[in-house]
């Protein structure tokens, strides 16, 4: 339960993302909160990680992906979501074991599939199929950031899917990425749009996610270029705040004191 929203611009050399600060915690604790800590994680020195759905499961997903692209010097974003992704579905294979397999049949998934192969037709088989089909994390992934070749966002979700979403430039998850989309769509952002568009594009479609439910009142936005990662200023969320409004453009005048605002964020040192 959150919202995560991201949005490639300055022709596709810059990317923004934005999440609230509410956290979900699952059995036994079965808790939401919204706490002091932000949810966009980073990865490398330009790019980040988001995600909504369980916080254990998130975070281990991320510490193992982070674990696997360090080695390599400066990995470019895909092969970070690929290996986001692999992680994804190790971490998937273990729950499974954990909630599934073992209580039921005292196995792994090695031992499983033995017994798979071995009498596929039981009954006891096909309900522990059954079991494993509908198994879901619940989690959604998104990857941002800027190489060689520009800005990239990359979605994984279930069961490990990995999909680039560079072409339409734009990406929201969570229990509010449904509104957070629309608005985007309203907005009718383009990779193209300046650093100033995205900022406001972005912080609407998070002010306008928080009527879903789970989603937190709290605002992280944070600008990945060449340079790296910055999280912008108490300024820059005031002059959004400013200029908040229903209808999704801004006027000549509110687009350059914003981008007045953004000066420094093009080229994060």
């Amino acid at each position: 339960m959150t919202v995560c929203v991201g949005a490639i611009c300055e022709g596709g050399k810059v990317v923004v993302v934005s999440a609230d600060r509410m956290m979900t915690y699952g059995p036994p604790m079965n808790l939401q909160a919204e706490g002091a800590v932000r949810k966009i994680f980073q990865l490398t020195p330009q790019c980040v990680m988001l995600f909504s759905g369980s916080v254990p499961d998130g975070e281990e997903v991320f510490s193992r992906t982070k674990a696997g692209v360090i080695a390599t010097p400066h990995p470019d974003i895909k092969t970070i979501a690929t290996t986001a992704g692999g992680v994804y579905i190790a971490h998937k294979k273990r729950r499974a074991e954990e909630a599934i397999l073992r209580p039921f049949l005292g196995i792994d998934f090695a031992g499983f599939q033995t017994l798979a192969a071995q009498s596929a037709s039981s009954q006891v088989m096909a309900q522990v199929l059954g079991l494993l089909s509908q198994h879901n994390l619940g989690l959604d992934i998104m990857i941002a950031g800027v190489d060689a070749d520009g800005a990239h966002l990359h979605v994984v979700s279930h069961p490990g899917t990995v999909m680039s979403m560079d072409t339409v430039g734009t990406v929201s998850i969570g229990s509010g990425g449904m509104h957070a989309s629309i608005r985007m769509s309203l907005a009718r952002h383009k990779s193209t749009s300046s650093l100033a568009q995205a900022l406001h594009n972005v912080y609407e479609a998070k002010l306008a996610s928080e009527v879903a439910p789970g989603v937190g009142k709290v605002t992280d936005v944070a600008v990945i270029n060449g340079g790296g990662i910055k999280f912008v200023d108490d300024g820059i969320i005031q002059v959004l705040q400013e200029i908040h409004k229903d209808r999704p453009s801004l006027d000549t005048a509110e687009v350059e004191k914003l981008a007045e605002k953004c000066k420094g964020y093009q080229h994060a040192s």
